[in-house]
């Protein structure tokens, strides 16, 4: 085979690896309208979703530099059909921090038990000194967790000079500026998993907030269990990808359940917490239905919230319904859990 033809293959091979990309990118967007108990195919390539862009853009950068004008196109649609997953990714920075008129600055961060820090009051100690330095009317707690020692009355005592109305259910609680008018608590059967929905009375308005912590991956829960048993530090791909899938469909589920608690709200809604899912997912296209993605609306930078797997992962998210006007969206560095805080100002329209 001639010098030619070689190159002829090759350049065939790559419009056609490119051509496959393109397909990967349809399906991994076509992937969060389509719910996770139809099979765990669709769950698995939306995760994929950031490795397919990121193959995609280098695709593209390849055709450009050989001039390849037509076939560039190729990746170009692969991205700007998936503009939605990337605008809930990276926002251009905005390097100006002042805040504009705000109503209600709303924060949420799973604690993780309060463990960060060694001990349960060194680590609500430095949560609490955050949200006060950050001037936060409304903070949401997921995984709370109180002890013998330190019980949730003295947690809850930490946050009660900016906050001092405080409620607290199983592992969620709220801190609020604003007097807290009732609450509920829903732990979903047979999982940890739950929320918190409170009406907040502000000013002359009431505000309904949910504090949601969905169903978890199951990876990390997976290679504690195969480190011990098999001392495999990865466990089977075949079983990471079934706990996937079964946590995506549980997933689902609670996000229908909460869904139409917050349709069915009298009052305004802001929601916040840790949805253990990424944009590009089912749950976070259902979850948020017609309300706002603070991040997308007024964030900037990248939105990663979660502080292992090299900080890609956004899984914490604050929304709010259409009587709301973002004015500040962002992320603390602070390290006090394996989460970021996630923080959002926003005003009555």
């Amino acid at each position: 085979m001639g010098r030619k033809a070689v190159s002829y293959l090759l350049y065939s091979l790559s419009v056609a690896v490119t051509g496959l990309l393109l397909a990967a990118a349809v399906l991994s967007w076509r992937a969060s309208f389509v719910a996770p108990g139809q099979g765990g195919f669709w769950a698995t390539i939306a995760l994929l979703m950031p490795a397919i862009l990121l193959a995609n853009l280098l695709a593209l950068v390849w055709w450009l530099v050989r001039r390849k004008w037509v076939v560039a196109l190729m990746p170009v649609a692969a991205l700007g059909l998936n503009l939605g997953y990337i605008s809930a990714m990276v926002q251009l920075p905005d390097f100006s921090t002042a805040d504009g008129p705000h109503d209600i600055r709303v924060a949420t961060l799973n604690v993780n038990g309060f463990r960060r820090l060694g001990s349960l009051s060194a680590t609500a100690s430095a949560v609490a000194r955050v949200m006060q330095r950050e001037n936060v009317d409304v903070l949401c707690l997921q995984e709370f967790m109180d002890g013998r020692e330190f019980p949730a009355d003295s947690i809850g005592a930490l946050f009660a000079r900016s906050m001092p109305y405080f409620v607290h259910a199983e592992s969620a609680a709220l801190a609020s500026r604003y007097p807290i008018l009732d609450y509920t608590y829903v732990q979903f059967p047979d999982t940890s998993n739950d929320y918190l929905c409170a009406d907040l009375l502000v000013d002359r308005d009431t505000v309904r907030i949910f504090s949601v912590h969905l169903q978890t991956s199951g990876i990390a829960q997976l290679r504690r269990r195969f480190r011990t048993d098999y001392n495999l530090g990865i466990p089977p791909v075949d079983t990471l990808l079934v706990a996937w899938e079964s946590n995506s469909s549980i997933r689902a589920g609670q996000v229908r359940e909460i869904r139409a608690a917050i349709d069915a709200s009298p009052y305004p809604v802001i929601l916040a917490g840790d949805f253990n899912d990424t944009p590009s997912s089912y749950a976070y296209r259902q979850m948020k239905g017609d309300m706002t993605d603070g991040f997308r609306a007024v964030g900037n930078g990248y939105g990663g919230t979660f502080r292992y797997l090299g900080g890609l992962l956004r899984i914490d998210y604050i929304f709010y319904g259409g009587d709301f006007a973002g004015v500040r969206y962002y992320t603390l560095g602070d390290d006090i859990s394996d989460h970021k805080a996630v923080i959002a100002g926003v005003r009555f329209k």
